[in-house]
């Protein structure tokens, strides 16, 4: 249960005013603090642009230099990297992606390659593949297995070269 009426939230408050004043009303802050609320990030940028350029408006400046900062913030941090997807049975898919990406320096530290995650990843896999063989010895479920053993021993064997060449 809230601690504040649904009205009183801080939120709330916020974004009604930003819609009493900023829209109907002159004011710059408020105007564009509506404008994000709303969804229109890219009218307020655009808006900040010309006005701070053409128009020389110094508030307009500001907001815009705050705009551009944050995205370059947003866009200097690292989001999570795809990895690659694999089909595990009927109708499901694995898809393998870092949760939080490491720092160059974190994965040299560490000695942690894209190719040796994969290669994991693979081997992963196979063994998975091999179990499943093992219980059930049908010849499309042992050739499955065979194949992706295969791939992961291709994998493994590339993430070691790769590993090889960086050592030296």
């Amino acid at each position: 249960m809230a601690l504040l009426p649904y009205g009183l939230q801080p939120g709330r408050l916020i974004r009604r005013t930003a819609l009493r004043r900023g829209l109907s009303g002159t004011n710059i802050f408020w105007s564009s603090v509506a404008g994000i609320l709303l969804g229109q990030g890219s009218y307020v940028r655009s808006q900040a642009i010309r006005r701070s350029l053409i128009g020389g408006s110094r508030s307009w400046q500001v907001l815009a230099g705050f705009m551009i900062v944050k995205e370059a913030a947003s866009s200097a941090g690292k989001q999570p990297e795809y990895l690659g997807k694999q089909k595990v049975g009927v109708g499901s898919l694995l898809r393998l992606t870092t949760e939080k990406p490491m720092t160059k320096r974190q994965q040299k530290a560490a000695g942690v390659t894209k190719a040796s995650v994969k290669a994991q990843a693979s081997a992963d896999v196979a063994a998975a593949w091999a179990k499943k063989a093992a219980t059930n010895p049908k010849r499309k479920v042992v050739r499955r297995a065979e194949k992706t053993a295969i791939m992961a021993a291709a994998d493994r064997r590339a993430a070691d070269k790769r590993a090889g060449k960086r050592a030296s």
